[in-house]
């Protein structure tokens, strides 16, 4: 045990002594009320948060008061005392306090939405530039049809003054068939 958790818990002996509850009496308290108190038990000995010993001492109050264990645990509930869950693993006996852990949940979760936003602003990000890419498609699509539109023209333009040519040349080859060996020796 390191010397921070040995100032923050003391054992039953020390707990009495503070809170002039008898050693039987506050054992009974720990097992009947763990649910408020932060106590860790570590082989036959108690040991308790110094946090929870005001706490035993309003359970003890409530008793003399003639209240029963559930009024006991009603009172304390309505309070608004944090409750505390012991958990039993391989590694760790203690307990833990479920406010804690709630501010830790919350802490994570806060974590979890400034990443969540910080996603949403990139993914927001993303779709713009993807509008500017689609943008820059459509216009080179455009661009590319122009150009397209204009040398299928130009190329039909040329076709054509081909075909024209072809045909004056071919006319002009009838003409020359159609004249007789005395025009073409003339030259008419």
């Amino acid at each position: 045990m390191n010397n921070s958790e040995s100032v923050n818990f003391v054992g039953v002996p020390e707990a009495s002594e503070y809170t002039n509850i008898p050693p039987e009496t506050l054992k009974r308290y720990l097992l009947n009320h763990e649910q408020f108190l932060n106590f860790k038990k570590e082989g036959r000995r108690y040991k308790i948060s110094i946090e929870s010993l005001d706490l035993l001492k309003k359970i003890r109050e409530l008793y003399s008061e003639g209240l029963l264990k559930e009024d006991v645990n009603d009172n304390l509930a309505s309070d608004g005392l944090p409750i505390t869950i012991t958990i039993k693993n391989q590694e760790e006996k203690g307990s833990i306090s479920i406010n804690d852990e709630l501010t830790e949940i919350k802490k994570m979760l806060q974590q979890q939405e400034q990443q969540m936003t910080q996603q949403m602003q990139f993914n927001q990000k993303l779709v713009e530039e993807l509008q500017k890419v689609s943008q820059t498609n459509q216009e080179l699509k455009q661009m590319i049809n122009r150009k397209d539109t204009e040398l299928i023209g130009e190329l039909r333009k040329g076709l054509s003054e081909s075909k024209r040519m072809i045909e004056e040349a071919s006319a002009s080859a009838e003409l020359e068939k159609k004249k007789t060996w005395w025009e073409k020796l003339i030259g008419k």
